[in-house]
């Protein structure tokens, strides 16, 4: 049998502590009614649900249900759940000489690839003799069924990740009879989008409880609470359940089983269910579990793309590629002369018989003004021939005219165009330093100091204006270095507005200072090829206020206006692509600070910027403030910064004070050869080192910018202010 480790445990409960809930309170509140979910979560929830039913109707049948909490589902529900529950098996698992240590689950997620927990295979050898058990269960009629087994294969491939604890290993083509295809088993797609499920909805757990044969939990199975990378639900999971998936009720891949939080007595002492103090010697599945903690999907979706995306057989489960269908209906492509009905129309045949399937329109009431619905993805059609659908892919039902551009061929999502209207620059807003209230709360944008005013960009026909003023955020450019001093936002958690994905990178220039002050597309448009080969460009047009934080507004058209205003290459800086595509790095401390402002649908300031010319006196990965400046390195023309800094700004209601927290990240191993470095090893020597973020002190980020940030220092709401700068490994180690 398998025993979770108590370190596993330990940190279960840590995060449990911190997310601050009770289980039983938290159940009691959510209840079996109406979810409450914001208009950008409807929206966000449509889109998820068209893209995976390519049907709208039931895709707004589904979240209709899932507002109203209603448990009613379709009959193929049990049909879909015994397809996706297929992929999932048993581990064995056994030591090199092949004894049976215990055993654990897991599910394919890809051609050849498995998915578990670290904590069932820490290291390749531990996957070695290790085996895989495909179809151990009953049947419909209550007989055993044979299982399958599979071998792995871990050095084809194997990656593991100790602190979101899963493991993704390479399983064996064929059977060790030599008998079945893996491929037979198909997968389960992992979706990198989040927010997949919300709390008060059902999941499902298909797991081998303590080694047994595949059962599923269809009771008592609420999610309860996601914070960062983790969530929490009352599943019951036992030994043995740890690598189980966890779906919501469209089967969609919601999170990686891997722990419980016990319950505990006075004394700090693990309970049974029974009410007796746990003892290591006992069974674990005594244990009386208050709730389970699973690693969301999009947290794992998003290491796999920093740690090992150009690895051929990861991709697949990047691009979400589908498994092949187990087909029970051969489809026939029309004829090629047009249908006598006028319509599109095909021929479906099964055992049953010969069907005419024609698509029809059907008015849906649900659809409200205030929140457009999102246009369809093509609808998948007939197999053979070209494999589209006989109306050429186009929605069958249409949604309405006007509302969003256009798709996304690959994805199927809302695609938004950049505009950006400089005719009427010189009428932006910008920065409000009052924007969180007046007096003590009142946060003006950093003061440059007098040693560096020379260095300051100003606007044409002025030589005392500088601040390049935006939707909601202003910019002060270093014209030496043609980066920003600082770019500061004001967001608005409780305007917030869904405006659809972007369609790529559209960035322009500010006409109102010196295009000698300011990098633009001479450097970056390198990128364009880099995909191919990365040593040509390996930095991003880095955002410093991000598009998200600033599309916020009374209307999703203002909103979007906004956002679009963040691509003004002011507010654009070099990054190294994994630290700024990395979900962990840079951007996953976006997401966490726009978050924590959306949660409460309060207000907040980021502050952003580069360290110009930071110390490296130390030569660790984290700049010592006392140190001695070490110039920048170059490449193709530009200084690269070494780090980056960031402040979250918001107001404590609970004291009426200002809270602060500053942090800084650190693409220095990255970049600091970068100007030595011959091309073709460029992309290898960049890419052996990891980002580094820390949570540091305002008053130590004063002395690595030369900035003054006024009254933040004594709104420092970190430890830092005594204890000195702290690694920040996940969002748990964040302190605001």
């Amino acid at each position: 049998m398998m025993l979770i480790k108590p370190s596993l445990i330990a940190g279960s409960e840590r995060r449990f502590k911190q997310a601050e809930f009770s289980p039983e309170a938290l159940n009691r509140k959510l209840g079996d009614g109406p979810i409450e979910m914001t208009v950008e979560k409807i929206r966000q929830r449509q889109r998820q649900l068209l893209a995976e039913t390519h049907d709208v109707q039931a895709a707004e049948i589904g979240l209709e249900r899932i507002i109203q909490g209603n448990d009613l589902d379709s009959i193929n529900y049990l049909a879909k759940g015994t397809a996706a529950a297929r992929s999932v098996c048993r581990i064995q698992l056994r030591d090199l000489k092949s004894n049976l240590l215990g055993y654990g689950s897991g599910f394919l997620i890809g051609p050849g690839l498995l998915l578990t927990n670290h904590h069932v295979f820490g290291k390749p050898a531990d996957a070695t003799n290790s085996i895989a058990d495909f179809d151990y269960e009953l049947d419909v009629s209550g007989q055993e069924r044979v299982p399958v087994r599979f071998g792995f294969e871990p050095g084809k491939f194997f990656y593991t990740n100790d602190r979101l604890d899963f493991s993704v290993v390479a399983v064996a083509p064929t059977s060790l009879s030599g008998h079945e295809e893996l491929e037979d088993w198909g997968w389960l797609p992992l979706s990198g989008a989040p927010g997949k499920a919300d709390p008060g909805e059902y999941l499902t757990i298909v797991q081998h409880p303590s080694g047994q044969m595949k059962q599923v939990c269809v009771r008592e199975n609420k999610l309860l609470k996601y914070v960062g990378d983790f969530l929490w639900y009352n599943t019951d999971t036992t030994a043995g359940s740890s690598g189980s998936p966890a779906f919501n009720r469209f089967w969609q891949v919601v999170a990686l089983h891997h722990s419980g939080v016990p319950r505990k007595d006075a004394q700090g002492r693990t309970l049974t269910k029974d009410g007796k103090v746990w003892k290591p010697a006992m069974d674990e599945s005594s244990i009386d579990w208050i709730a389970n903690e699973g690693i969301r999907t999009s947290a794992i979706v998003a290491d796999l793309k920093v740690a090992v995306a150009s690895h051929p057989l990861i991709r697949p489960v990047l691009d979400e590629e589908e498994p092949p269908i187990r087909d029970e209906v051969a489809k026939v492509r029309p004829p090629a002369a047009a249908p006598p009905f006028g319509v599109n129309a095909w021929v479906e045949q099964s055992l049953d018989g010969t069907s005419l399937v024609v698509p029809i329109r059907v008015p849906l009431p649900m659809f409200r003004k205030d929140i457009p619905m999102a246009p369809l993805a093509p609808v998948p059609g007939p197999a053979g021939g070209n494999g589209r659908a006989p109306n050429g892919g186009k929605p069958l039902i249409a949604p309405p005219a006007g509302l969003l551009p256009h798709i996304s061929a690959k994805n199927g999502l809302p695609m938004e165009a950049v505009h950006i209207d400089q005719s009427t620059l010189k009428s932006r807003p910008g920065y409000k330093a009052n924007f969180l209230g007046t007096g003590k709360f009142s946060v003006p944008l950093p003061k440059i100091p007098t040693a560096l005013k020379s260095r300051i960009a100003t606007l044409k026909g002025s030589s005392r204006q500088s601040e390049l003023k935006y939707f909601n955020y202003s910019v002060v450019m270093n014209k030496e270095r043609r980066l920003a001093f600082f770019s500061c936002v004001n967001i608005d958690g409780g305007k917030q507005q869904d405006v659809g994905k972007r369609e790529g990178d559209s960035w322009l220039r500010d006409p109102r200072i010196d295009d000698d002050a300011q990098i633009g597309d001479e450097f970056y448009r390198k990128q364009a090829t880099f995909e191919a080969d990365r040593s040509k460009n390996p930095f991003d047009r880095g955002h410093l206020v991000r598009r998200l934080d600033a599309t916020w507004g009374d209307t999703v058209a203002a909103a979007k206006q906004h956002g679009d205003d963040s691509f003004h290459f002011t507010n654009c800086s070099p990054q190294f692509f994994s630290f700024n595509q990395g979900k962990q790095l840079w951007a996953g401390l976006e997401d966490y600070t726009r978050d924590v402002l959306l949660e409460g649908e309060a207000k907040g300031i980021v502050m952003n910027g580069p360290v110009f010319d930071g110390p490296d006196a130390d030569g660790s990965d984290l700049p010592n403030p006392a140190g001695r400046p070490h110039k920048d390195p170059s490449f193709g023309g530009v200084q690269i910064p070494k780090y980056f800094w960031k402040i979250l700004i918001r107001r404590n209601e609970e004291d009426d004070a200002l809270k602060a927290a500053a942090f800084l990240m650190s693409q220095r191993k990255q970049v600091m050869e970068i100007d030595r470095i011959q091309e073709a090893d460029l992309l290898e020597r960049m890419s052996e080192e990891d980002v580094s973020v820390f949570q540091v002190s305002i008053a130590d980020l004063t002395k690595l910018t030369k900035l003054d940030f006024g009254n933040l220092a004594e709104a420092d709401s970190h430890e830092a202010t005594s204890v000195g700068p702290r690694r920040i490994e996940s969002y748990e180690d964040i302190r605001l």
